[in-house]
């Protein structure tokens, strides 16, 4: 029964090499390795919503000179027949009209200036999708070399269990270990080969992503070249916050917003005074001819525009509730980043400062200590698992350091697509 177990242990385990193998001669196949630079020039090129926040700034600049525009004039003409009382031949009658309203400079400033804070609130939030675009790209950049690496660590975990099996199978066929060990040997190098599917399949999502960030102008089997960003150091919490309100361009997309809305109230404002025009009239007929020079006023007798300062007062309220709910989102994420940072740092100090060389070291001497018969072959296996997921940790928390870093960038508001360090 246990030899037939491990008989199918081990077709299961020359099946998930095979994969491996399948997919490891697919990968040396691929296109040489995409690096940060390339990949975020190909991202701020070709990504679509970069391009929407760029036409809507567009959009902003063109309806700052619909403000500045002048209203034309209204042209009136008529004409009918015309019959004299008093006996003089019919004829016709002809009437011209030309009436040009005035704007007041009150009106028209106030019109002009909501343009104007109209380009800047368009402006900010092409900021704003710059940077989350941008941080995005590298995020996934980041993610998909943390999955690569995931992919390496999974493929030495199944080298080792590999050759830890193959002793286990000479101490079993020379009489030494139990079959029983053979089985446990294929069952864990099988759970490993199994986890570097996964790990592969992961990959394959990552390289997904980067994918659809540059819509899809990478070809489908590209990889990304290793390394860590050059993480400066940064200055204490109290002086990003301060940095973050001035720069952060959602907070000056809001900003701009409720000067827009201020601008607005004042437009309804002077709107609600008289407006005038200028009226020029001419009239011919048989007999005679007049004209006219005149004004016409608008007269705010039953409709004062009370609702629509209303509205523009209410504009103004909901602004500077959002300029706050806003600012308390990017603290909140900011202290978030910054403490996720920290930790990161320090873990990664426990790593580095001996976790990994002692992980090593006891898969070392379990080893050894089983060659001689002193150890078990499961306290292999733990030390082996230790290893792994120690290992694995690791791997975590350097990327998550990574992650956590750029999330405090983005809220700087640092040009995602310049690479030096500022």
């Amino acid at each position: 029964m246990i030899f037939s177990i491990a008989r199918s242990a081990r077709g299961s385990l020359l099946c998930l090499a095979l994969f491996a193998a399948f997919v490891t001669q697919a990968q040396a196949q691929a296109v040489p390795a995409v690096g940060l630079a390339e990949f975020l020039s190909l991202v701020e090129r070709n990504n679509p919503e970069l391009e929407v926040a760029r036409q809507q700034r567009a959009g902003a600049e063109a309806e700052s000179q619909i403000a500045s525009a002048y209203p034309n004039p209204e042209v009136e003409i008529g004409g009918g027949p015309w019959r004299s009382r008093v006996g003089a031949p019919d004829g016709s009658v002809t009437a011209f009209a030309v009436t040009q309203p005035i704007e007041l400079p009150s009106v028209r400033a106030a019109r002009i200036g909501a343009a104007a804070a109209g380009i800047e609130s368009a402006g900010a939030q092409a900021q704003t999708v710059r940077l989350a675009i941008g941080f995005q790209a590298r995020q996934s950049y980041y993610e998909l070399l943390r999955r690569q690496e995931d992919e390496r660590l999974a493929r030495e975990n199944v080298d080792l269990l590999r050759q830890i099996r193959d002793r286990v199978l000479k101490r079993v066929e020379v009489g030494e270990a139990p079959r029983f060990e053979l089985v446990r040997a294929d069952s864990e190098a099988l759970a490993a080969q199994n986890a570097l599917a996964s790990s592969g399949l992961r990959v394959e999502e990552a390289r997904a992503s980067l994918r659809r960030l540059t819509a899809n102008t990478l070809p489908p089997g590209f990889g990304v070249r290793s390394g860590e960003p050059d993480l400066a150091a940064l200055p204490p919490l109290a002086e990003l916050q301060a940095r973050m309100a001035e720069a952060h361009p959602a907070l000056r997309a809001l900003a701009a917003e409720r000067e827009r809305a201020q601008r607005r109230l004042e437009q309804e404002r002077a709107l609600s005074a008289p407006q005038p025009a200028l009226r020029f009239g001419d009239t011919r007929d048989p007999e005679v001819r007049s004209a006219m020079f005149g004004v016409t006023l608008s007269i705010p007798l039953w409709n004062r525009r009370e609702g629509q300062i209303a509205q523009a007062r209410a504009g103004i309220e909901l602004a500077s509730a959002q300029i706050e709910q806003q600012r308390v989102l990017l603290l909140r994420e900011l202290d978030s980043a910054y403490a996720r940072l920290s930790i990161a740092q320090r873990q990664i100090g426990t790593f580095e400062a001996g976790l990994l060389r002692s992980a090593e070291a006891g898969l070392q001497a379990a080893e050894a200590a089983y060659r001689f018969g002193e150890r078990s072959f499961l306290e292999v296996l733990d030390a082996q698992r230790t290893l792994r997921v120690v290992r694995g940790d690791y791997n975590t928390v350097r990327f998550d350091r990574i992650a956590a870093w750029l999330d405090i960038e983005r809220l700087r508001a640092r040009d995602p697509f310049r690479l030096e360090t500022q």
